[in-house]
């Protein structure tokens, strides 16, 4: 089948890669792959293109960067290349109607959640938020509806007591390769039509916003500690104290350590070196954090660099 691969950021890379890896002792071709434009990086504003267009450039890959996946020429070059099936991973553009028609064998998308759970934009997230302890990767029809589509294979995949939204879509991402070289094998069938997605069973994901970072330290240090790893790397946690933000850069749980202190109290463990915290639950334990505007530095650095240690209290946003 003549493929199209369309993607965006670093960690679909590697569902890319096994598809270029394979496609020739398949009987397959990679013929474009479709990514979002460049746009402008970093302090000095300089165009870059996102990783998984700069990825096939370097190996001479046609690479489509449409502003809006609607623009008729950009349909026009699609339709051009003949594409017998589009695979889809984080793409960051809804696809019309033009589009998902033109593919011999239709679109399939690659989803890190169980669908259907999770439909939206931050499956990842969600589930880390939700505390649970598997997830896995859909590879399924693209429809007009969100995720909606049948499930052409699924894979139940464990989550890390301590993996952060980052990582965690790394290694799903990189799981996912194989999964779709079975639905390919799947849809070599004509009348192969997936499995319809229970609608009962149906959750969506809800947006983050860029203040959902921010520590609430009357909840539990459970929660406080999943919040952290769904929001890493994006948008991070942070606390106040007084009127200095401070970024949470690494941090444990310790939900059965007592405190009759007010949540947010902060003390140092000089055993440890971390700074205990109390929460509306059990404590919270900072082995690193990044003053805003400056460098990241160990609890016991920031402990030392305070000038006044008595009653020292962390606020969920500055007085």
């Amino acid at each position: 089948m003549r493929l199209i691969f369309l993607g965006s950021p670093e960690p679909v890379i590697a569902p890319l890669k096994t598809l270029l890896d394979t496609a020739k002792s398949r009987g397959d071709e990679v013929v474009a792959v479709v990514s979002q434009p460049a746009r402008p990086v970093g302090r000095g504003g300089k165009m870059a293109d996102p990783p998984v267009a700069a990825y096939a450039k370097t190996l001479g890959i046609t690479t489509l960067q449409p502003e809006k996946a609607s623009d008729p020429d950009f349909l026009a070059a699609f339709a051009a290349l003949k594409p017998d099936l589009a695979i889809t991973a984080a793409y960051g553009q809804i696809l019309p109607s033009a589009f998902l028609s033109t593919p011999r064998r239709g679109t399939i998308n690659i989803h890190p959640s169980l669908l259907p759970k999770y439909r939206g934009a931050i499956p990842v997230p969600a589930s880390l938020l939700a505390g649970d302890e598997v997830s896995g990767v859909s590879v399924l029809f693209t429809v007009q509806r969100l995720d909606a589509g049948a499930i052409i294979v699924q894979e139940s995949l464990p989550i890390g007591p301590d993996e952060t939204s980052g990582a965690l879509t790394t290694r799903y991402f990189e799981a996912s390769g194989p999964l779709v070289l079975r639905a390919i094998d799947k849809l070599r069938d004509p009348s192969f039509t997936g499995t319809p997605q229970d609608e009962t069973a149906v959750t969506h994901c809800r947006k983050i916003d860029k203040n959902d970072g921010e520590v609430d330290w009357t909840q539990p240090a459970v929660i406080i500690y999943r919040r952290f790893r769904a929001f890493e790397p994006w948008p991070g946690s942070f606390t106040h104290l007084a009127d200095r933000r401070l970024g949470l850069v690494e941090i444990k749980a310790a939900p059965s350590a007592l405190s009759s202190a007010a949540p947010g109290a902060v003390s140092y463990d000089k055993k440890d070196r971390v700074l205990r915290v109390a929460t509306g639950e059990g404590q919270l334990l900072i082995h690193r954090l990044k003053p805003a505007g400056g460098k990241v530095i160990t609890a016991e650095a920031f402990w030392n660099g305070l000038k006044d240690r008595e009653r020292v209290q962390f606020t969920k946003v500055a007085p």
